[in-house]
């Protein structure tokens, strides 16, 4: 009596799995550039730290921000959704927004991002 063991992959798995991997990478290719802008959008509110923040203007931090974005290449960032709040102890400059992608067929992602920066922490 022989035993055989099956070695490899179906076609019907070898598909599912492709399938399985194209869903992942199309995800990742997608919806990755748009994580990584953000970490720009970040970093340029985190750095108005080394800012005098309190002396500039709100039309001068959004010059330093924008001039941050266009370096990076930072793109469809409205700047009309960046609010700047200043209080006598703290000034606050916050920039939320959301971006929608297509993502297959009719199906859309919508990612949202909040950021801030805090010049009392």
């Amino acid at each position: 009596m022989t035993h055989h063991r099956q070695k490899g992959v179906t076609a019907l798995g070898g598909l599912t799995a492709l399938l399985i991997v194209g869903f992942f990478l199309t995800a990742a290719f997608k919806v990755g550039p748009l994580y990584l802008d953000n970490s720009f959008v970040r970093a340029a509110l985190d750095s108005l730290a080394h800012e005098r923040i309190h002396t500039l203007t709100d039309k001068d931090v959004r010059k330093k921000l924008y001039s941050s974005f266009d370096i990076n290449n930072v793109r469809d960032i409205d700047m009309k959704q960046l609010k700047i709040i200043r209080e006598k102890t703290k000034t606050l400059v916050t920039l939320n927004y959301e971006k929608r992608i297509e993502f297959m067929g009719n199906v859309d992602v919508v990612v949202r991002f909040e950021n801030s920066y805090d010049s009392s922490k």
